[in-house]
């Protein structure tokens, strides 16, 4: 059989092409590197290869093997086709409908990213570049679960990447092993601690308002700040409170402690949609990232001392307190489905870890049985 002829560009030096028995244009091109000749396939016409990308690809390779990588032009055109991460990931997060809580934590994980491969483009980033990353997490003692947050924050953004077609190739995460994660944390305050608590707060209205409403129906921290005037109900003694998580409300209960503040706060709102909790001007268009780093500080000081920021169990984190309000709930002998109603659970999985704590739940059953 006769081989189908290389034609050499009119256009192009070193450029070569041939029809093949199927009809598709093959491309190739040569270039000399120490005295020889060398040939490379660079692809086919059915693959978007053409003359003028098999020329760029000659300029390249003769460039990276006259100054050992590529020229600054070359590669700052490289970059200009092939977006950055930074960009790309500012993308990403601006077209997502992410809550405050998310997006606070995506531009957290940007922020650390960058300084490792925010300047890089997309098809220099590779599973060791992600390898490296989750090894400096690692090593600067960050938990398994922010580790893997950070890996698939990473995976997110090239996913996005691929499906709007600004990255062609698989994402450097898939080789990168996850770490496993126990989020079984089993600190709670105590009642001394509790006590620590409000007093570290007192000082403050708001931050006063927010650890009472927290501990009084154990909200997580987005259901606390989006408690409005309208909401709370004190002949009942209750608060609608909304969860945002599955996306429904639930009803929570006004203690003993928690009535008079939130009766003075009350007082001095005129409008039913006001928010309850209320955070100085500075911060008020990011109440979420606002109101965990205040508690975050206060946490550290009082209770976190000496601990590791990796020992995910026994860290008082602000989440503690809503695992504070469930744990004294079972230990005051409250029936296991009434704390999954008041932690608007949705499985009975999640709240029987509590059970244990009641330990002498049976005790009263026992005593007269026979």
């Amino acid at each position: 059989m006769v081989r189908n002829p290389l034609i050499v560009s009119k256009k192009f030096t070193g450029v070569y092409h041939k029809v093949l028995l199927d009809g598709d244009v093959s491309f190739c091109i040569n270039y000399k590197e120490n005295g020889k000749v060398k040939w490379v396939t660079i692809g086919k016409k059915s693959e978007g290869i053409n003359e003028a990308f098999c020329h760029q690809q000659r300029i390249d390779i003769i460039n990276k093997s006259k100054f050992g990588e590529q020229a600054p032009i070359i590669k700052n055109k490289a970059k200009k086709k092939s977006s950055l991460f930074d960009d790309m990931a500012k993308e990403y997060i601006d077209n997502q409908d992410l809550k405050p809580r998310t997006a606070y934590l995506y531009k957290n994980y940007l922020n650390y990213l960058s300084s490792f491969i925010g300047d890089k483009s997309l098809s220099e980033i590779d599973a060791d570049e992600v390898k490296k990353i989750k090894a400096t997490l690692k090593k600067n003692e960050k938990s398994n679960a922010t580790i893997n947050a950070h890996i698939a924050f990473i995976r997110a953004v090239f996913n996005y990447a691929t499906k709007n077609e600004k990255h062609k190739g698989v994402s450097p995460c898939e080789n990168v092993d996850l770490l496993s994660i126990d989020n079984n944390r089993e600190r709670y305050l105590s009642v001394d601690e509790v006590k620590q608590l409000k007093q570290a707060v007192k000082s403050d209205a708001m931050l006063s308002l927010f650890i009472e409403l927290s501990l009084s129906t154990g909200g997580r921290v987005e259901t606390i700040l989006s408690i409005a005037k309208k909401d709370i109900n004190f002949i009942q003694r209750t608060i609608t409170l909304t969860n945002h998580k599955a996306k429904r409300t639930y009803t929570g209960f006004i203690s003993d402690s928690l009535l008079a503040l939130l009766q003075k706060r009350c007082n001095a709102i005129k409008d039913p949609n006001e928010l309850i909790i209320k955070l100085h001007s500075k911060s008020k268009d990011k109440p979420f990232q606002a109101m965990s780093i205040r508690i975050k500080n206060i946490m550290n000081e009082l209770f976190n001392s000496g601990l590791s920021s990796r020992d995910a169990k026994n860290r008082v984190v602000i989440h503690t307190i809503r695992h504070t309000f469930a744990s004294h709930l079972a230990i005051n002998g409250t029936p296991i489905f009434t704390i999954m109603k008041l932690l608007d659970h949705s499985d009975i999985k999640h709240t029987l870890r509590y059970a244990k704590l009641a330990e002498d739940s049976g005790l009263t059953h026992i005593k007269g049985l026979f």
